[in-house]
């Protein structure tokens, strides 16, 4: 009989054994513990049958306000922290890599449960001070007790996970990061609850009095927080629905104050430079298509560029948009039927373009398909669609504060 062969076994702190993928039922029904492996080689099996009884495999069973301690691997897409209990996803908001911390189950699926923080027992290393007494409890931003580095490296790599994993890109382009101050918010939406007015609190419509502290909202919304939508231009807050004009660079835009504008104040003129500076690569400047385009944000300076720009936007906002060269077609995305065009600019919402829009993207755009994303999943999702119809990732810039602003532009393999 010959020598018997060696099996290798790598390992990976947090990540189960894949052949005993997590039968995940849970509420009265149990978890299977997962072996860990502690060797680097293992014994094959023996060929011949085995005869002797197997003890039944042990058994957890997790429910709805159990309490668990656990200890983060990553932050993923959300906001929250992922941590695994015998391979079973648990996440958790307010804790970070490095902690390790009690927290109650307040949901549990099939697949994995939602918990919150009870105390943490030990701080990670990438904590910070948190600046805001409320961050804890309020719902209007997510990391604020996470060192602004450790940020930045959670985003990218939250970034590079959507498009390996859901947009199947083993490699892209380098992420260009672009700074962004505290304080951003041109625009707040605040709630009122008898003498509180505020966010509400993490998944809850429980109202918690704004901090004057707080590092997202505008310096004088944080000082005087008032019910409702709040605009800050200029220094000047404004409230009730009315016309406005907002001035970035050498554009005016007028809009109404129940308008979409670009939230973050300190990324407009950073967002215009980068997106004309992808359309100026363009070699034919014959026709530009700006689908989503609001107010018109970005269609004011691709009409300086191009010949003709065609906007399209589903809201009333549509009539905001003016000029000689561009032509303004209200209707729903997906129902434009889209011409050929030399480039063609989107900037969604998070849900992201639908296949039929991202479908006629790829079929009309002649050289450049330049992609203003607010969710890196949904972004991969559709950049995963036009790759296969023959396009190809150019450039990624990412905005270094705010998880949500990822420009991005596509050029064709061959067309």
């Amino acid at each position: 009989m010959g020598r018997p062969g060696r099996l290798a076994v790598r390992t990976f702190a947090g990540i189960h054994d894949p052949d005993r993928s997590c039968r995940d039922r849970v509420r009265g029904r149990s978890l299977r513990d997962h072996r860990r492996v502690s060797s680097g080689l293992v014994r094959p099996r023996d060929p011949r049958p085995d005869t002797r009884r197997s003890a039944p495999p042990r058994q957890r069973t997790v429910n709805i306000g159990d309490e668990i301690t656990i200890e983060p691997a990553e932050l993923v897409a959300g906001g929250a922290a992922l941590a695994r209990i015998d391979g079973f996803p648990i996440f958790t908001a307010n804790v970070y890599p490095g902690d390790v911390a009690v927290v109650r189950l307040t949901e549990v699926k099939k697949g994995f449960a939602r918990a919150e923080l009870v105390r943490v027992t030990a701080l990670s290393p990438l904590r910070r001070a948190a600046p805001c007494p409320i961050a804890g409890e309020c719902g209007g931003c997510n990391w604020t007790a996470l060192r602004l580095d450790a940020q930045l490296r959670a985003k990218e790599r939250i970034l590079r996970e959507s498009l390996r994993r859901i947009g199947k890109l083993q490699s892209h382009p380098p992420i260009a990061i672009h700074p962004s101050p505290l304080n951003y918010r041109m625009r707040s939406r605040l709630h009122r609850d008898g003498d509180a007015v505020g966010f509400y609190a993490m998944r809850s419509h429980r109202v918690v009095p704004l901090a004057r502290e707080c590092e997202v909202v505008a310096v004088e919304t944080a000082q005087h927080p008032i019910e409702g939508e709040t605009w800050e231009i200029d220094g000047r807050l404004i409230h009730g629905i009315m016309e406005i004009e907002i001035r970035v660079n050498e554009f005016r835009y007028r809009l109404s104050t129940t308008s979409f504008f670009q939230v973050n104040r300190h990324l407009l003129s950073t967002m215009l430079r980068l997106v004309t500076a992808h359309a100026n690569r363009v070699r034919q400047k014959r026709v530009a298509i700006d689908l989503f385009a609001g107010v018109g944000f970005f269609t004011l300076p691709l009409a300086k560029l191009f010949q003709r720009v065609v906007a399209v936007e589903g809201s009333p906002s549509i009539h905001y948009i003016q000029g000689s060269n561009i032509e303004a077609v209200q209707s729903p995305v997906e129902n434009f039927r889209m011409p050929d065009a030399d480039f063609i600019f989107l900037d969604p919402p998070r849900a992201g373009a639908q296949k039929s829009v991202v479908d006629a993207m790829a079929q009309r755009a002649g050289e450049m398909i330049c992609y203003l994303s607010c969710d890196p999943v949904t972004f991969s999702r559709d950049a995963s669609r036009l790759i296969a119809s023959g396009w190809r990732l150019a450039t990624l810039d990412r905005n270094a504060r705010v998880v949500r602003a990822c420009p991005v532009t596509f050029r064709p393999h061959s067309r």
